[in-house]
């Protein structure tokens, strides 16, 4: 393939198992569920080939073998850490992964139609990491631009101060207005523990659907 090209967008930095797929050498998609408080199961499917062969493209071409974790934000671009501390644009996925647990249940990225903010999240755990600021009135992330250099991006620089209230209401009304860590995957899910939760399960906190958000980074081929 060609040289893979570094991202230059927000770069998944998730050290849970729990909080990335991997993809195996044979081109299984797997995925750590935990099904309760105490029990967890590692999940596995190998119905979507095209992903794994792209993800693994980029790991033989960045590492030198195949295999590895990798994350898919909410514009479908599939994001491949490599061993030199680079994050890779792997291409683009718009599918839905699905992973059947030993019980027979589905885990999904998207929320089921009953599921209501404040509900405990019951999908995966996987997802891009953003920050409610304190006082519950803007969203941000940090982007490394060198070795040395960190920018912090809020959303009131990209949509204005008034949407960007209300994109983070929408967050703070289930977080609360201490504000603090939460995530969004690839269907644009949002979910992350509350202020009074912190390190408890998380709950779900709603889909991102019309609220206003980041700009997707340019210079990829999206479906």
């Amino acid at each position: 393939m060609a040289v893979p090209k570094p991202y230059t967008g927000l770069i998944p930095s998730n050290v849970n198992k729990d909080a990335k797929y991997s993809v195996s050498v044979g081109g299984d998609i797997r995925l750590i569920y935990y099904v309760s408080n105490r029990v967890r199961e590692l999940l596995a499917t190998n119905d979507h080939a095209a992903l794994a062969e792209m993800v693994n493209a980029v790991k033989t071409a960045v590492n030198g073998v195949p295999g590895g974790s990798f994350y898919i934000n909410e514009w479908g671009d599939v994001l491949v850490p490599g061993l030199d501390g680079q994050c890779y644009w792997a291409g683009h996925f718009d599918g839905t992964l699905e992973f059947r647990t030993e019980d027979g249940d589905i885990v999904s990225p998207a929320a089921p139609d009953d599921l209501a903010p404040g509900n405990p999240w019951v999908g995966p755990h996987v997802g891009i990491r953003y920050v409610l600021k304190a006082g519950g009135h803007d969203v941000k992330y940090e982007r490394k631009i060198s070795d040395r250099r960190t920018k912090v991006v809020l959303l009131s620089d990209e949509v204005g101060k008034t949407e960007a209230q209300k994109t983070a209401a929408r967050i703070a009304a289930v977080k609360g207005t201490s504000g603090g860590r939460f995530y969004i995957n690839e269907v644009g899910e949002m979910f992350g523990p509350t202020s009074s939760n912190e390190f408890a399960h998380f709950v779900y906190i709603g889909h991102l659907e019309d609220s206003k958000w980041f700009t997707a980074p340019g210079g990829y081929a999206r479906a």
